[in-house]
């Protein structure tokens, strides 16, 4: 499937849309923003958030931050999961944060999250604050993610987690031959139906043009990660890349 992205200028940044127009289209598609989840990933995004959770392995009075926080589920699970952490969410889109902070509000958790609007490569914190740095389905969309990279490694506290959950495209013939008509059919139609078309073409391409698995991981470890890996789910679909800030 062709996309209007495909004619699109490239410039030297990673991403295949500029900053300010990514953060638009996320204002535009928020309200919809946690259907559309669930239904292309076939229901299977809470789990696959279950399972990044589990390798940062949050504990009670842990300080976590969580880059391109949207409408805030990895919060939300986080702080239920270790009872006295606490998180902070950042993110681009107002919009997002604010579907989140009404689900945060709904949940009585003001006091224990807080959401604010940042950037992934300016992060605003001190060095060495957090216990754990997590991001979901937000390294694509940002524009330097060498320097984004660095930016964890400076506030996460030494030998603490960066957990990154994201989509990609399988490595096995097969399941990228099935990846790439799935991608090419059901998320076109679900976006035509149920949310903005362009905004889901935009997602379809950039999970292609993002970079595979082994060679994220060696921007993980250039950034200072150590044991820096990455743990293949649901056919290669989705991959979570963890390391810890060396000392």
């Amino acid at each position: 499937m062709r996309s209007e992205l495909d004619d699109a200028p490239r410039s030297s940044r990673d991403t295949l849309i500029a900053a300010d127009e990514n953060r638009v289209m996320f204002d535009r598609i928020a309200r919809r923003y946690d259907l559309m989840n669930k239904i292309i990933s076939l229901g299977l995004d809470g789990r696959w958030r279950e399972r990044a959770i589990e390798r940062l392995s949050p504990v009670s009075g842990g300080r976590y931050l969580d880059v391109g926080a949207g409408t805030g589920d990895l919060l939300l699970q986080i702080v239920k999961r270790a009872p006295e952490a606490t998180g902070i969410g950042i993110d681009p889109s107002a919009a997002m944060l604010a579907v989140g902070r009404d689900k945060i509000r709904a949940r009585g958790l003001e006091e224990r999250i807080h959401l604010r609007t940042g950037d992934a490569m300016d992060l605003p914190f001190d060095d060495d604050t957090f216990d754990g740095v997590i991001l979901g389905f937000a390294i694509r969309n940002v524009e330097d993610r060498q320097k984004a990279l660095c930016e964890f490694k400076r506030v996460l506290k030494p030998g603490a987690r960066l957990v990154i959950l994201e989509l990609t495209v399988p490595e096995r013939p097969v399941s990228r031959l099935c990846h790439r008509l799935y991608t090419g059919t059901v998320v076109p139609t679900a976006a035509r139906l149920l949310s903005i078309r362009t905004a889901y073409a935009y997602l379809v391409d950039s999970v292609r043009a993002f970079p595979r698995n082994q060679e994220f991981e060696a921007m993980m470890r250039t950034a200072g990660f150590e044991d820096a890996a990455s743990e293949p789910l649901t056919l290669g679909t989705v991959s979570i890349f963890y390391g810890r800030a060396d000392a």
